[in-house]
């Protein structure tokens, strides 16, 4: 039976933009409305108590850039879960339940879905409490399950495979809770173009190698020095750089003399432009974030990995190697080396391109809009 218009409404929740988590949100967003459903979304750095929300995403930024070691501590300490409980307990008790629901009640949402491990953790725990009367969703954006996906539980969490159900089956999730979708890829890595038909649209060489570097929303990982270094290791291969919101970057890789011959830079793209990018190109070099992952399994493509940050991308590193979807760079100067190495050996690329294609869950965003319609149906069919 269809749902009714006045249940197919959803609101998103995530941290900032742009970001991993804001990518996942927009897929879930655009699959919805092909499935019927109504979302609308929620910024908490510029929505909802946008000060503090700011000063956390600048602050965990400025830590990944200046101390990853210490990230990594906070990332894997059994305390850390300790501190979220007494942290978001205070953020509930001093008027945020209040405002969550009410924020949800002026939407009309029926469910919140929420792609950000922390702010899950705050929805679901007012959940719990009984402060907000809607179910709650949780969506992975990485290959690990780290404790806050499950403490508390959301009524529903949506996992990117069957590894990381167990994790959460660990962590106390129940597994009737629990629906393997993967990461919410945007749908237009669905319908993205052939190899062919994406370099003609991209006016590249039909025969040179591409190569696609990225660092993610904020451009980490030394992209600038794996390019140059893979301009001199692959006098033949074409690059194409997205730099994300780095805009220093962004200008010093254009000055380079290859630039628009060999080297082509870009800045925050569309995801039908990422989807074109990585069906033009041989192998992707960059870090494992999850959504750079998720996108690059989506399209076959295999990925030379940059040094994981510690936490999540380690995690997501791991996934990759064990899947043979990727090899390990190192140092950005490494990664080129290794990339160009793999561009004169074709069998190997090959047989990285197949297990990256066997991994990738390009439908995605699909199934999690699939499996948060049956949620609204269930809701509905218990009133």
């Amino acid at each position: 039976m269809p749902l009714p218009n006045s249940v197919r409404k959803g609101v998103l929740v995530y941290g900032y933009q742009p970001s991993g988590h804001s990518a996942a949100a927009i897929a879930i967003e655009k699959a919805g409305r092909k499935a019927g459903l109504s979302f609308s979304r929620v910024e908490m750095a510029s929505d909802h108590d946008a000060s503090a929300s700011l000063a956390v995403a600048r602050g965990y930024h400025a830590l990944l850039r200046t101390a990853p070691g210490v990230y990594g501590a906070l990332y894997r300490g059994a305390w850390a879960r300790s501190v979220l409980k007494a942290v978001r307990g205070a953020y509930l008790s001093l008027g945020g339940a209040a405002r969550l629901r009410d924020g949800v009640r002026r939407s009309g949402a029926r469910v919140v879905v929420c792609p950000q491990a922390a702010v899950a953790a705050v929805l679901s725990e007012a959940r719990r409490r009984g402060d907000l009367d809607v179910p709650v969703v949780s969506v992975l954006t990485d290959y690990g399950a780290h404790p806050f996906w499950a403490d508390p539980c959301a009524d529903l969490i949506l996992a990117p495979n069957a590894a990381a159900v167990e994790e959460l089956v660990a962590l106390g999730a129940p597994r009737e809770r629990l629906r393997i979708t993967g990461i919410p890829v945007d749908p237009a890595f669905e319908s993205a173009p052939s190899r062919e038909e994406a370099r003609r649209s991209m006016v590249l060489p039909s025969s040179a190698p591409v190569v696609l570097l990225s660092g993610g929303g904020k451009g980490l990982g030394g992209i600038n020095r794996a390019a140059a270094e893979l301009l001199r290791a692959s006098p033949r291969a074409q690059l194409l750089v997205l730099c994300g919101a780095d805009d220093g970057l962004r200008d010093s890789l254009s000055a380079r003399r290859e630039a628009g011959s060999r080297l082509r830079v870009f800045g925050p793209q569309p995801p039908e432009l990422v989807a074109a990018m990585m069906a033009a190109a041989d192998i992707h070099v960059g870090k494992p974030g999850g959504l750079s992952v998720a996108e690059s399994l989506a399209s076959g493509l295999p990925m030379v990995l940059t040094s994981p940050l510690p936490g999540q991308e380690e995690a997501n590193a791991a996934y990759l190697l064990a899947a043979g979807a990727a090899v390990a760079g190192g140092t950005p100067e490494r990664a080129a080396r290794a990339a160009a190495a793999l561009l004169a050996a074709p069998e190997s690329l090959a047989r990285l391109r197949a297990a990256a294609r066997q991994a990738g869950r390009p439908s995605s965003a699909a199934r999690a809009a699939a499996a948060i319609a049956e949620l609204l149906a269930s809701a509905a069919a218990r009133v």
